[in-house]
């Protein structure tokens, strides 16, 4: 009995680990030709994916590389041109990491709907994954006054309307 306790346990350990989002060395992920952007695309969205499901947390190097990483993706990729308007990114009141957060929900919304050229549609998808996240977070002091009304107008589903009238 007790051997198949340990072998339980320990298949479970495994699965978990397996499972787990691990990163690979980001620094070592040549971007100097434009292939090397395309092919890249679903590890950008893996970088993505674990900035969304970890905390912001300025001591945390992997997510600070993972966020370096994508930045460097944005500006390189000849397939995608982001636009960072002042009327959207005003909301972040030049805080880096509510910023960065905006860019992969941006990015991510991008990737995923390619078919979307329209910038107002791209914006809100993107606030629609961001503030959540940032809402979910513990530290919100650093918070605007407009991203409250920001995250309260998206909460009321009235996101759309609060951007553009």
């Amino acid at each position: 009995m007790k051997k198949g306790a340990l072998f339980f346990f320990l298949f479970l350990i495994g699965i978990h680990y397996s499972y787990s989002q691990d990163l690979p060395i980001l620094k070592h992920v040549k971007l100097n030709k434009k292939v090397h952007f395309k092919d890249t695309e679903a590890l950008v969205l893996k970088v993505i994916n674990y900035l969304f499901e970890t905390p912001i947390d300025k001591k945390n190097n992997a997510r600070t590389e993972a966020g370096q990483f994508l930045i460097k993706w944005m500006n390189g990729t000849p397939e995608y041109t982001f636009y960072l308007e002042e009327k959207e990114t005003n909301f972040f009141n030049t805080d880096s990491d509510l910023m960065l957060m905006y860019m992969a929900g941006l990015t991510k919304f991008t990737l995923e709907n390619k078919e979307v050229k329209d910038q107002k549609t791209l914006v809100i998808g993107a606030l629609k994954s961001v503030l959540p996240y940032l809402n979910n977070q513990e530290n919100k002091k650093r918070w605007s006054t407009e991203l409250w009304q920001l995250n309260e107008a998206n909460q009321k589903g009235k996101l759309e309307e609060f951007l553009y009238q």
